[in-house]
Parts: C-alpha cells; structure tokens; sequence
C-alpha cells in the first residue's frame, strides 16, 4: 500500500529502527573472496557484498591425526590444510567446498585460483567444478606434477551478471597410492567483479515497528520513503529470523517515475515473535535489483488475553479486556502518531474503557499499552 504521509511518526516512530541509505555505484568493482586456510577454515571478502562460509570436507572425515590439521611445510604462505584419505579412483561424494552468499548486487566471476600441495603417495588427479552448472561438469581438470611443493593454480572463467544468492567452488582429488597420502589446500580464492549498478530508487529510510490487535502473533508494521524514482517496478519485502536466509513476504508496487518524496507501507501478518530480520529488494523495470541493508523489529511475545473488543469500535468509545490490566498506562495515537486525549474508567474483569474528548474520524489508531515496563501497540479500526 502506497501513501503519501507517514502513518507512524512521534512515541511510535521513537521505537523504529531506521535506517539510511546513499546508493551510487558509477563503476565496477574488483571482489575477491578467500580462504586461507590459515590455521582456519573460514573465508573473509574484500567486498561486502560477499559473506564466505567456512569450507567444508565432504565424503567422510579427516583422519590424519584430527578433525583440523595444518602444515606450514612446502612452501605454505603461513599453514595449509592437509587432508587425506583420498581415492584412488574418482568420486563425486569426496571433495572439499567453498561457498559465499552474495548479499545484493549481480557480479561477475573471472578466475578461480589456489595452491596444492600432494605427498610422494597422495592424490594427484584433480577436478575443479562449480555451481554454476549444478557441479554437472568439470571445469577443470589437470594432474599435479610435482610433490611435496605448493603450486599456484588459475582457472580462468566467465560467469556473468550472476543474481544467486549463493555460488560455491568444488575440489576433488584421487589417484592416491594409500589411504596415507595427503593433500594441502591453500589461498583458495574467488575473483572476480561486482557490476555497477543504476538503482531504480533514492531509499531515504526504511523503519519498522510492532503493533498489536487481534494477530495471535500480532504484526509488524514497515514504512519507507523515497526520494526519487527512475523506472521502479515494485518493492520486493524479505524476512529472515536468522540474518541469514531471507524469504519473500509480500510486494509493493512502486511509482515508478517520481522526482518527489513517496511514502509506501507494509504490514506483516505474521511475523515470529522475537527478532524479525527485514530487508526491502529494490526491483527496476529492467529487472535489475539491490537490496538494502536489513533493519531488525523485536515483536514481544504478546500480553494473555489482551485485546480490543469491539474491534472495529464505535467512534465515541474504546473498550479493551486484559486480566489485571488496571495498572497499564495507555495512550492513544491517530495513523500520523498524534496523541488522542481521552477519559479513562476502569471497569470489573480487567475491562477498560476509553471515551475519546470527542467522536474519532474513520481511520486507524493505535493504543499503547505499557505494563511492567513492557510496550505493546494494538491497532484499532473505526470505520
């Protein structure tokens, strides 16, 4: 739903994240994400839009002496991981895996590269593929000369304008003489490009706070603003509970064209009670696309029994049911945050009752409901 005024401003805007973005990308960008493998398993980036996940060995265990083994014999930068065992034929199920997640921006990949080192009676036939093809195919596949010495090794590739989420690099080895032989893995790396990007919006901000009416798990209420537009399509909104898998729940279609300020909202029904994780995917007729950096809404668990009833409610008087509620403070808010002033009489069985100084207008408010120091926003229709 599209607006053109904030519905959540003073107390309730108070208690939104917010956040502001500046996006101007003019040229592309060179990205390298790494594995050191430095007595670690985990990748780093030189770019943010990268987030590396340790490497992993998959096809049984390491069994060299432990689970982590490093050696910073032949020629290692600092320390390589060494592995075995290895097959002596091929095997689809026995690699090791590096993967990063890419957060926003489309990217090219140009190069793979990394350094190997096999013992006298370890593996050295390797294959490299990917999951650009679902690891269907080799990209590479070449056989280590010499032993006992790291060597550097570059695969040259041409991924394009990739828009996944996530991309991850397979190595296989085998040709090993014994169970004893061993491999070391080290600087593998990803290179490549982040592409420049035009966005199709000026996002100002992007905010989010909890309210509550009859939702078992109440909602959340997003609000962001504009401050020009080129060719938007549509506002793509994704929650996670994690920060980590982010999953569609909704879309806003945007303007457009606008050279002003624009004002879109958005409520989700069903948020988790806790942290909710949102994050606003940026869509241009093009089909190009961003996201912007995820804001985190805190939805309390909410008070038992307490609800609006009537709801939607007469225009003269509000009436809530909360079990020992009499001690709660209230206000009450119209949509654009403005305080409502109103009598208050409590009632037998945890009812109150608020009579506004005059009749409310249609529309939506919001009552605040403060009890031992928590705050729950229930939202109240007057049609």
């Amino acid at each position: 739903m599209k607006k053109n005024r904030s519905f959540l401003k003073s107390s309730i805007a108070a208690a939104a994240a917010v956040l502001l973005f500046v996006f101007n990308a003019n040229a592309n960008e060179p990205f390298h994400v790494k594995w050191t493998m430095d007595y670690t398993q985990a990748g780093v980036s030189d770019h943010a839009n990268f987030a590396p996940s340790d490497a992993i060995l998959a096809g049984g265990p390491n069994t060299f002496t432990l689970p982590t083994v490093y050696s910073t014999g032949g020629g290692a930068f600092i320390a390589g991981y060494t592995i075995r065992p290895w097959p002596a034929a091929f095997s689809a199920s026995r690699y090791t895996e590096f993967t990063f997640a890419a957060n926003s921006f489309k990217y090219n990949i140009t190069s793979l590269s990394f350094r190997l080192r096999h013992s006298p009676n370890g593996p050295n036939n390797i294959k490299i593929r990917t999951s650009y093809d679902g690891f269907a195919a080799d990209l590479n596949a070449f056989v280590i000369t010499d032993n006992s010495v790291y060597k550097t090794y570059t695969v040259p590739v041409s991924y394009t304008n990739l828009s996944g989420n996530q991309f991850s690099v397979r190595i296989y080895a085998f040709n090993s003489v014994d169970i004893y032989g061993t491999l070391g893995l080290d600087e593998i790396s990803v290179n490549g490009e982040v592409l420049a990007i035009v966005l199709p919006v000026d996002l100002n901000y992007f905010k989010g706070v909890p309210v509550y009416g009859n939702a078992e798990n109440g909602q959340v209420a997003l609000e962001w603003e504009t401050s020009w537009e080129k060719n938007s399509k549509e506002f793509i909104v994704e929650r996670s509970i994690d920060m980590k898998a982010f999953a569609p729940i909704g879309t806003v279609a945007a303007s457009g064209e606008t050279m002003g300020r624009t004002y879109y909202t958005f409520i989700d029904n069903d948020p988790s009670v806790g942290n909710n994780y949102y994050r606003l995917r940026l869509v241009g007729k093009d089909a190009g696309f961003a996201t912007c950096k995820p804001i985190v809404v805190f939805n309390p668990e909410p008070f038992s029994g307490v609800q609006v009833a009537p709801n939607p409610l007469t225009s003269r008087m509000i009436a809530l049911t909360a079990a020992d509620s009499h001690e709660a403070l209230l206000t009450l808010y119209n949509k654009s945050g403005v305080s409502v002033p109103f009598r208050r009489e409590n009632g037998p069985g945890g009812r109150i009752f608020l009579t506004p100084s005059g009749p409310l207008p249609s529309g939506i408010y919001f009552v605040v409901y403060v009890k031992n120091g928590v705050k729950e926003h229930l939202k109240v229709l007057v049609p």
